[in-house]
Formats: structure tokens, C-alpha cells, sequence
């Protein structure tokens, strides 16, 4: 079977308190990058830690490396305690015919972050994707992306 190629995109939701003013800076888009999938009779992942290394287990293989996310608050009160907290797992969306969908089911990220002087604070998000492994194909080349819901508090 020929391998196919796919683009991984994540878009991130952040939702932050109805009060609270902060925004949401993208310094660098989280991506798992182009994977190549010969068999999806089994679940097979790739992990992308926060930090940039990248593994895969079973029928995935990394064809290009992805990046992990490196995202901003700004207009935080100065010296505020935030609490990170991801909705999962989050599926990918996917309108092609007959493709089956990905998850991802854990993140990298840090529980908690705190704002500086200027009242920003910056985390970096990597995590787990995985295949259905229910036996279906995947179309490609094409571009899944997956809304992953991270609740910010403070």
C-alpha cells in the first residue's frame, strides 16, 4: 500500500472568564506536521512533546517534524496565577467522504502559568494524536484539523 501524506493542523480555542480582558498571542502554531499512516488496523499515535521531540508508535511515520504550540496572554493582571486546563480528548472534523478521524488525547502543557510584570504569560502545548484504528483509511493528501478546547482561569 502506497503511504499517504497529511498536514496536521490544530486551531486552538482558548476560553477565558466572561470579566476577564486577556488575549491570546500565537507565537507559533501547534502542528504535528506531515505523517504518512500504511495501516490503521490498530490505534497508532505520534507524540509531539512542549519541548519539540517527536516519537510515533505502530503504523504512523513522522515525514516532517511538527512544532509545538507557543502561545501568549497578554493583558493579564501583573503577577496572576493562571490555571490551564485542555478539553479532552478532541476529535479532528473532517468533510472528506469516507475518511476516517483523529483524536488527540492528552496534551503537554503546564497546569499552571504566571503572569509577569507587563501582565503577560507564555506556554508552550504539545500532546498525543492518534489514529481510529478501526481499519478505515485516511484520504490524503489533505489537512485535518482538530479544535482543542484549553480553559484558562485566574
Amino acid at each position: 500500500m502506497k503511504p499517504v501524506l497529511f498536514l496536521f493542523l490544530l486551531v486552538l480555542a482558548i476560553l477565558t472568564p466572561p470579566s476577564s480582558h486577556a488575549d491570546l498571542v500565537t507565537e507559533q502554531a501547534f502542528s504535528f506536521g506531515k505523517i504518512s499512516i500504511i495501516d490503521n488496523s490498530v490505534v497508532s499515535t505520534v507524540q509531539l512533546s512542549s519541548s519539540g521531540r517527536a516519537s510515533s508508535t505502530n503504523n504512523i511515520y513522522i515525514l516532517e517534524l511538527g512544532t509545538p504550540g507557543v502561545y501568549t496572554l497578554t493583558d493579564l493582571p501583573p503577577f496572576t496565577v493562571v490555571t490551564l486546563s485542555a478539553n479532552l480528548p478532541a476529535y479532528s472534523a473532517s468533510t472528506l467522504p469516507s475518511t476516517q478521524q483523529f483524536a488527540i488525547s492528552s496534551v503537554d502543557m503546564p497546569a499552571t502559568i504566571k503572569a509577569d510584570a507587563a501582565g503577560s504569560a507564555q506556554f508552550r502545548v504539545g500532546g498525543v494524536l492518534e489514529t481510529s484504528g478501526l481499519g478505515g483509511q485516511y484520504i490524503g493528501p489533505a489537512t485535518y484539523q482538530i479544535m482543542l478546547p484549553i480553559e484558562v482561569t485566574y
